[in-house]
Protein backbone atom coordinates (compact mmCIF):
# COMPACT_ATOMS: atom_id res chain seq x y z
CA UNK A 1 0.00 0.00 0.00
CA UNK A 2 2.78 2.53 0.78
CA UNK A 3 4.56 1.30 -2.31
CA UNK A 4 1.49 1.99 -4.18
CA UNK A 5 1.17 5.51 -2.73
CA UNK A 6 4.71 6.65 -3.88
CA UNK A 7 4.59 5.46 -6.75
CA UNK A 8 1.60 7.41 -7.35
CA UNK A 9 3.29 10.37 -5.95
CA UNK A 10 5.88 10.24 -8.10
CA UNK A 11 3.96 9.82 -11.14
CA UNK A 12 1.53 12.79 -10.38
CA UNK A 13 4.91 14.70 -9.69
CA UNK A 14 6.65 13.60 -12.87
CA UNK A 15 3.35 14.59 -14.98
CA UNK A 16 3.07 17.59 -13.48
CA UNK A 17 6.39 18.51 -14.62
CA UNK A 18 5.65 17.31 -18.33
CA UNK A 19 2.59 19.39 -18.23
CA UNK A 20 3.70 22.62 -16.57
CA UNK A 21 5.78 24.19 -19.43
CA UNK A 22 2.62 23.32 -21.89
CA UNK A 23 0.41 25.03 -19.52
CA UNK A 24 2.14 28.14 -18.99
CA UNK A 25 2.53 29.00 -22.21
CA UNK A 26 -1.15 28.82 -23.08
CA UNK A 27 -1.92 31.02 -20.22
CA UNK A 28 1.27 33.52 -20.76
CA UNK A 29 -0.56 33.73 -24.72
CA UNK A 30 -3.41 35.74 -22.95
CA UNK A 31 -0.96 37.67 -21.16
CA UNK A 32 1.07 40.87 -21.77
CA UNK A 33 4.97 41.28 -21.58
CA UNK A 34 4.51 42.80 -18.20
CA UNK A 35 2.96 39.85 -16.90
CA UNK A 36 4.95 37.21 -18.66
CA UNK A 37 7.99 39.02 -17.14
CA UNK A 38 6.63 38.27 -14.26
CA UNK A 39 7.71 34.65 -12.72
CA UNK A 40 4.91 34.67 -9.64
CA UNK A 41 1.67 35.55 -11.81
CA UNK A 42 0.93 32.25 -13.18
CA UNK A 43 -2.68 33.46 -14.36
CA UNK A 44 -3.40 36.44 -16.75
CA UNK A 45 -4.90 39.44 -15.39
CA UNK A 46 -7.61 38.80 -18.14
CA UNK A 47 -8.17 36.06 -20.79
CA UNK A 48 -8.12 38.62 -23.78
CA UNK A 49 -7.34 36.66 -27.24
CA UNK A 50 -5.72 39.79 -28.67
CA UNK A 51 -2.61 37.77 -29.10
CA UNK A 52 -4.21 35.13 -31.46
CA UNK A 53 -6.25 38.14 -32.99
CA UNK A 54 -2.56 39.68 -33.96
CA UNK A 55 -1.15 36.46 -35.26
CA UNK A 56 -4.67 35.56 -37.65
CA UNK A 57 -4.50 39.08 -39.13
CA UNK A 58 -1.28 38.46 -40.89
CA UNK A 59 0.37 41.61 -39.36
CA UNK A 60 3.98 40.31 -38.40
CA UNK A 61 3.34 36.39 -40.61
CA UNK A 62 0.83 34.94 -42.98
CA UNK A 63 -0.05 32.06 -40.50
CA UNK A 64 -2.33 30.15 -42.31
CA UNK A 65 0.05 30.16 -45.29
CA UNK A 66 3.31 29.00 -42.87
CA UNK A 67 1.01 26.48 -41.73
CA UNK A 68 -0.68 24.84 -44.61
CA UNK A 69 3.22 24.87 -46.29
CA UNK A 70 4.36 23.01 -43.34
CA UNK A 71 1.30 20.55 -43.01
CA UNK A 72 2.06 19.62 -46.90
CA UNK A 73 6.01 19.51 -46.35
CA UNK A 74 5.64 17.46 -43.19
CA UNK A 75 3.25 15.22 -44.56
CA UNK A 76 4.87 14.62 -48.08
CA UNK A 77 8.19 13.69 -46.43
CA UNK A 78 6.58 11.65 -44.11
CA UNK A 79 4.75 9.73 -46.92
CA UNK A 80 7.97 9.67 -49.24
CA UNK A 81 9.92 8.18 -46.15
CA UNK A 82 7.67 5.89 -45.22
CA UNK A 83 7.53 3.79 -48.41
CA UNK A 84 10.98 4.13 -49.42
CA UNK A 85 12.05 2.89 -45.75
CA UNK A 86 9.49 0.35 -45.30
CA UNK A 87 10.72 -1.12 -49.04
CA UNK A 88 14.45 -1.23 -48.21
CA UNK A 89 13.38 -2.58 -44.39
CA UNK A 90 11.92 -5.31 -46.51
CA UNK A 91 14.29 -6.51 -48.57
CA UNK A 92 16.60 -5.90 -45.72
CA UNK A 93 14.18 -8.79 -43.49
CA UNK A 94 13.42 -11.32 -46.68
CA UNK A 95 15.24 -10.48 -49.43
CA UNK A 96 18.74 -12.96 -50.32
CA UNK A 97 21.33 -10.92 -51.67
CA UNK A 98 24.95 -9.63 -50.51
CA UNK A 99 25.90 -6.98 -48.79
CA UNK A 100 22.51 -7.28 -46.67
CA UNK A 101 25.22 -6.71 -43.19
CA UNK A 102 26.89 -3.70 -44.60
CA UNK A 103 23.73 -2.04 -45.48
CA UNK A 104 21.83 -2.48 -42.12
CA UNK A 105 25.13 -1.31 -40.41
CA UNK A 106 25.48 2.17 -42.77
CA UNK A 107 21.40 2.82 -41.63
CA UNK A 108 22.73 2.41 -37.73
CA UNK A 109 25.63 5.05 -38.60
CA UNK A 110 23.07 7.19 -40.27
CA UNK A 111 21.43 7.48 -37.09
CA UNK A 112 24.86 7.58 -34.98
CA UNK A 113 25.42 10.48 -36.91
CA UNK A 114 24.12 13.80 -36.25
CA UNK A 115 21.53 15.12 -38.24
CA UNK A 116 23.27 19.04 -38.39
CA UNK A 117 26.18 17.77 -39.37
CA UNK A 118 24.78 16.05 -42.65
CA UNK A 119 22.88 19.54 -43.75
CA UNK A 120 26.17 21.08 -45.12
CA UNK A 121 26.38 18.20 -47.44
CA UNK A 122 22.73 17.70 -48.16
CA UNK A 123 22.46 21.98 -49.17
CA UNK A 124 26.06 21.30 -51.54
CA UNK A 125 23.84 18.09 -52.93
CA UNK A 126 20.98 20.09 -53.94
CA UNK A 127 23.12 23.21 -54.70
CA UNK A 128 24.93 20.94 -57.15
CA UNK A 129 21.31 19.73 -58.71
CA UNK A 130 19.97 23.37 -58.66
CA UNK A 131 16.94 22.15 -56.49
CA UNK A 132 17.64 25.18 -53.74
CA UNK A 133 14.80 27.39 -53.41
CA UNK A 134 12.18 24.74 -54.01
CA UNK A 135 9.87 22.79 -51.91
CA UNK A 136 10.66 19.37 -53.39
CA UNK A 137 14.45 19.56 -52.37
CA UNK A 138 13.67 19.49 -49.11
CA UNK A 139 11.17 16.42 -49.58
CA UNK A 140 13.61 14.62 -51.33
CA UNK A 141 16.31 15.55 -48.25
CA UNK A 142 14.27 13.75 -45.50
CA UNK A 143 13.51 10.47 -47.34
CA UNK A 144 16.48 8.06 -45.92
CA UNK A 145 16.24 7.70 -42.67
CA UNK A 146 17.97 4.72 -40.98
CA UNK A 147 15.44 4.51 -37.95
CA UNK A 148 13.37 3.75 -40.36
CA UNK A 149 15.15 1.43 -42.15
CA UNK A 150 15.87 -0.35 -38.87
CA UNK A 151 12.42 -0.19 -37.50
CA UNK A 152 10.56 -1.55 -40.98
CA UNK A 153 13.63 -4.17 -40.97
CA UNK A 154 12.58 -5.73 -37.41
CA UNK A 155 8.65 -5.23 -37.94
CA UNK A 156 8.62 -7.40 -41.32
CA UNK A 157 11.15 -10.35 -39.78
CA UNK A 158 7.82 -10.95 -37.48
CA UNK A 159 5.90 -11.90 -41.15
CA UNK A 160 6.43 -16.24 -41.36
CA UNK A 161 8.91 -17.25 -43.96
CA UNK A 162 6.05 -19.48 -44.88
CA UNK A 163 4.04 -16.51 -46.46
CA UNK A 164 7.15 -15.54 -48.43
CA UNK A 165 7.28 -19.21 -49.54
CA UNK A 166 3.89 -19.13 -50.79
CA UNK A 167 4.79 -15.58 -52.66
CA UNK A 168 7.40 -17.42 -54.14
CA UNK A 169 5.87 -20.48 -55.54
CA UNK A 170 3.14 -18.12 -57.13
CA UNK A 171 6.00 -16.26 -58.68
CA UNK A 172 5.70 -13.00 -56.68
CA UNK A 173 9.00 -11.06 -57.33
CA UNK A 174 10.32 -9.02 -53.83
CA UNK A 175 8.56 -5.94 -55.10
CA UNK A 176 5.34 -7.73 -55.61
CA UNK A 177 5.08 -9.49 -52.44
CA UNK A 178 6.36 -6.43 -50.69
CA UNK A 179 2.96 -4.52 -52.10
CA UNK A 180 1.24 -8.00 -51.01
CA UNK A 181 2.38 -7.86 -47.20
CA UNK A 182 1.64 -3.53 -47.03
CA UNK A 183 -1.63 -4.24 -45.26
CA UNK A 184 -0.50 -6.38 -42.61
CA UNK A 185 1.97 -3.90 -41.14
CA UNK A 186 -0.55 -1.17 -41.33
CA UNK A 187 -0.35 0.02 -38.27
CA UNK A 188 3.77 0.25 -38.15
CA UNK A 189 3.55 2.40 -41.13
CA UNK A 190 0.90 4.77 -39.63
CA UNK A 191 3.22 4.84 -36.67
CA UNK A 192 6.34 5.67 -38.75
CA UNK A 193 4.76 8.29 -41.24
CA UNK A 194 3.75 10.15 -37.93
CA UNK A 195 6.82 9.63 -36.17
CA UNK A 196 8.33 11.08 -39.29
CA UNK A 197 6.27 13.95 -39.44
CA UNK A 198 7.07 15.25 -36.10
CA UNK A 199 10.07 15.23 -36.70
CA UNK A 200 10.18 17.03 -40.08
CA UNK A 201 7.78 19.18 -38.16
CA UNK A 202 10.39 20.64 -36.39
CA UNK A 203 13.11 20.72 -37.69
CA UNK A 204 14.54 24.06 -38.71
CA UNK A 205 17.99 24.28 -39.84
CA UNK A 206 17.75 22.27 -43.29
CA UNK A 207 14.94 24.24 -44.36
CA UNK A 208 16.44 27.32 -43.22
CA UNK A 209 19.37 26.82 -45.92
CA UNK A 210 17.22 25.38 -48.57
CA UNK A 211 14.25 26.94 -48.56
CA UNK A 212 14.20 30.53 -50.02
CA UNK A 213 13.50 33.71 -48.08
CA UNK A 214 9.84 33.89 -48.89
CA UNK A 215 9.31 29.91 -47.84
CA UNK A 216 9.08 29.92 -44.38
CA UNK A 217 7.94 27.02 -42.39
CA UNK A 218 6.40 26.93 -39.15
CA UNK A 219 9.42 26.54 -36.40
CA UNK A 220 11.20 29.36 -38.85
CA UNK A 221 8.21 31.34 -38.28
CA UNK A 222 8.05 31.11 -34.27
CA UNK A 223 11.76 32.37 -34.46
CA UNK A 224 10.80 35.37 -36.54
CA UNK A 225 8.22 36.49 -34.26
CA UNK A 226 11.06 36.21 -31.30
CA UNK A 227 11.47 40.42 -32.21
CA UNK A 228 14.42 41.59 -30.28
CA UNK A 229 12.77 45.26 -30.37
CA UNK A 230 9.78 44.14 -28.50
CA UNK A 231 7.64 45.14 -31.79
CA UNK A 232 5.82 42.09 -31.79
CA UNK A 233 4.30 40.84 -28.28
CA UNK A 234 5.83 38.22 -26.84
CA UNK A 235 2.32 36.27 -26.45
CA UNK A 236 2.19 36.38 -30.27
CA UNK A 237 5.06 33.73 -30.18
CA UNK A 238 3.04 32.00 -27.51
CA UNK A 239 -0.16 31.82 -29.42
CA UNK A 240 1.75 30.43 -32.63
CA UNK A 241 3.49 27.74 -30.37
CA UNK A 242 -0.30 27.19 -28.84
CA UNK A 243 -1.21 26.54 -32.58
CA UNK A 244 1.09 24.76 -33.93
CA UNK A 245 0.46 21.68 -31.19
CA UNK A 246 -2.51 21.36 -32.89
CA UNK A 247 -2.22 19.45 -35.87
CA UNK A 248 0.39 16.96 -34.15
CA UNK A 249 -2.01 16.34 -31.21
CA UNK A 250 -5.03 15.64 -33.77
CA UNK A 251 -2.56 13.07 -35.21
CA UNK A 252 -2.02 11.42 -32.09
CA UNK A 253 -4.95 11.22 -30.72
CA UNK A 254 -7.09 9.84 -34.26
CA UNK A 255 -3.85 7.31 -34.97
CA UNK A 256 -3.43 6.45 -30.95
CA UNK A 257 -4.31 2.64 -30.91
CA UNK A 258 -2.41 1.78 -34.26
CA UNK A 259 0.94 3.80 -32.43
CA UNK A 260 0.29 1.43 -29.16
CA UNK A 261 -0.31 -1.58 -31.32
CA UNK A 262 2.78 -1.00 -33.79
CA UNK A 263 5.29 -0.17 -30.79
CA UNK A 264 3.89 -2.73 -28.18
CA UNK A 265 4.76 -5.65 -31.08
CA UNK A 266 8.32 -3.60 -31.81
CA UNK A 267 9.40 -3.44 -28.02
CA UNK A 268 7.99 -6.94 -27.58
CA UNK A 269 9.74 -8.62 -30.69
Amino acid sequence: MVRQLITRICLAFMLLLSVYPFLWMILSSFKTNREIYNPSQLLPQFFDPFSYRLLLSGEFIDFYEVLLRSVLLSGGQAILACLVTAAVGFALAKGRFRGKMILTGVSLLVILYPKQAMNLSLFDWMASMEMTGSSYSLLISGVASGLGVLFFTQVFRKIPDELMDLARVEGESLGESFLCFLPLVKPAMITYCILHFFLCWQDHLLPLLILGAEQLTLPLALAKLADSSYRIPEAVGLAAGVMAMFPLLALFAIFFRQIRTALSDWVVS
